[in-house]
């Protein structure tokens, strides 16, 4: 005989509210109904339906506006952000696997970037590449020029889902910085260069060049990971 467990009731809440947006086929931004009607429509208690919409509030499904009432998020990669780096922290192998994926995806579009970027875009490339240059020689960190950068490059193509990819990826490792092996003011020169190297190859349409300048990037952090997932040798 088969025994069936129960879901408790705000499990069974977070289903039907997600169902009652498919259904419905409610877009980011759009409301959904008080709680007395949702209540009335799903068949359910205003308890069990407000301890519903707080787990999907958590995992980024709606948003709550005090006074307005509840609306459906727009996408939005926040809610993995908040775990990702918690879960991977730990494991070298995984975040060698982020890598990798990001590298195959900025890879993969370059040759769309080359087609489509726009002389201001480039010019604002390497505005940043130039900023990154004179950070590295007072020793300073350019992050966030870095951040700006790779966003930068990749906005012509209007994909919003590829840009929260990889503001995602350059986010994790941004919170895992203090873990990781910090470049020397070599590196950081080298860095800014290899930016700089890649507005003058996308001035001049070079897409092979572009995609090996990438690869090399992307290597650099790799080397940083190796370093510091590297096992620890004792003295005998």
């Amino acid at each position: 005989m088969k025994t069936f467990t129960r879901l408790p009731a705000y499990q069974l809440a977070t289903t039907e509210v997600k169902r009652y947006i498919e259904e419905h086929e409610l877009k980011g931004g759009d409301p959904l109904p008080s709680e007395a009607e949702l209540c009335q429509e799903l068949g359910m208690s205003r308890a069990s339906l407000r301890e519903g919409l707080k787990a999907l509030e958590s995992l980024g499904i709606i948003r709550t506006r005090h006074g307005e009432g509840v609306f459906v998020a727009h996408f939005s990669f926040d809610p993995i952000l908040h775990n990702l780096p918690y879960s991977i922290a730990a494991q070298g192998s995984s975040l060698r696997e982020l890598l990798e994926v990001r590298c195959a995806l900025e890879v993969g579009m370059i040759a769309q970037v080359v087609a489509c970027i726009s002389p201001a875009d480039i010019d604002e490339l390497q505005g940043l590449a130039q900023q990154m240059l004179q950070r590295s020689a007072l020793g300073e960190s350019f992050a966030e020029l870095d951040r700006a950068f790779h966003a930068t490059l990749f906005r012509c193509l209007g994909n919003t889902f590829l840009l929260s990819l990889v503001d995602l990826f350059w986010q994790v490792v941004n919170r895992l910085a203090d873990r990781l092996p910090a470049p020397d003011a070599q590196a950081q020169r080298a860095t800014a260069h290899d930016h700089l190297a890649v507005a003058v190859m996308l001035r001049a349409g070079d897409v092979q060049a572009l995609e090996r300048a990438h690869r090399h990037h992307f290597q650099e952090i790799s080397r940083r990971l190796d370093a510091m997932y590297a096992p620890t040798t004792l003295p005998h």
